[in-house]
């Protein structure tokens, strides 16, 4: 996606966008891409870019391949 039509929609209608393609993937039972969704979409926008801490949180949800601790992750995402 073209990086002026990331900018041009809110910050929020955005984060939720993202937050949905996550969970689509989940709702598949696909972890690795729920993860690789949502970690790429938001840091594809320079405010929505996810903290240190949260990255290091979804790594290691990731290698225990713990879909609810991800879950729970994204649904706390503002």
């Amino acid at each position: 996606m073209e990086r002026s039509l990331l900018i041009e929609m809110t910050r929020d209608k955005y984060v939720e966008r993202c937050k949905q393609r996550a969970f689509d993937h989940l709702d598949q039972g696909d972890l690795r891409n729920a993860v690789a969704s949502l970690v790429g979409n938001m840091n594809a926008r320079p405010d929505c870019e996810l903290p240190h801490y949260l990255a290091t949180l979804g790594a290691s949800l990731l290698t225990a391949n713990d879909t609810r601790g991800w879950r729970t992750l994204i649904e706390g995402l503002r």
